[in-house]
């Protein structure tokens, strides 16, 4: 089976909405988080999907996935006390739901709603192959990597040679299972914020997928007036037949 695990656990502090979460806000009449979750539900991969939500919205984000008809949403868990605990609880869900080690997950944003099927699809073929796969952007501009204020001419990176992480990452059950397992209290010159820095940690080989659209995150208003753009353009384009 291919499950995919949709994150919607954040409450959004960098939005400064004041209200619901991000995940929430509605564009064009659709909350953000369902526009997600449909570009799964249309993939012709995905057998069951599994968001992982904000304790205090489970049941508001099941009346949505009703009143959106999406049928291969299989549960709704509640999230853990950050992105890691509440990717475990997804991982531990798609057990649950009879996942084997050669079994796929697709862990995404439930912010990143512009991600397109061909990606998705991408991941999977390349998960399957060589146990992960994890989406990157390459950066369009020249990249400096220093610790201080200062830079010398090895702290340049070719831009042909430098991405940005984003999502999807996808695994294969049994390997990002164990992954975790090991990664316990070990120390990191980073954060291990997510489960791709995890499977590097173990000792997996992370192999990259790359990705050309604008299948950002949404974590600011300026993320969201943008976001409302491309919609408003897609539709456009939809109605006048371009």
């Amino acid at each position: 089976m291919n499950f995919a695990i949709v994150l919607a656990a954040g409450v959004g502090q960098r939005m400064r909405n004041g209200g619901l979460p991000k995940q929430f806000l509605k564009l064009m009449g659709k909350p953000i988080i369902i526009y997600t979750l449909e570009k799964f539900e249309a993939s012709r991969e995905i057998d069951s999907i599994i968001v992982v939500s904000h304790g205090s919205y489970v049941e508001y984000m099941q009346e949505m996935i009703g009143s959106y008809r999406l049928g291969k949403v299989s549960r709704v868990i509640i999230g853990g006390s950050d992105r890691q605990e509440s990717l475990k609880r997804g991982l531990k869900a798609a057990r649950e739901e009879g996942g084997t080690e050669e079994d796929i997950v697709v862990i995404h944003d439930g912010v990143r709603p512009l991600i397109d099927l061909s990606t998705i699809h991408e991941n999977i073929r390349v998960a399957k192959e060589y146990g992960c796969a994890v989406t990157v952007h390459p950066v369009t501009e020249t990249v400096v990597i220093t610790e201080t204020e200062e830079a010398v001419a090895e702290d340049f990176k070719k831009r042909t040679d430098t991405y940005s992480m984003t999502a999807p990452q996808t695994f294969q059950l049994g390997r990002i299972t164990d992954a975790y397992e090991k990664a316990g209290p070990k120390e990191s010159k980073i954060p291990l914020l997510d489960a791709a820095m995890v499977y590097a940690q173990a000792g997996g080989d992370v192999h990259l997928v790359k990705e050309q659209g604008a299948n950002f995150k949404i974590t600011t208003p300026e993320d969201y007036y943008y976001l409302k753009a491309i919609l408003e353009l897609e539709e456009s384009k939809f109605v006048f037949g371009l």
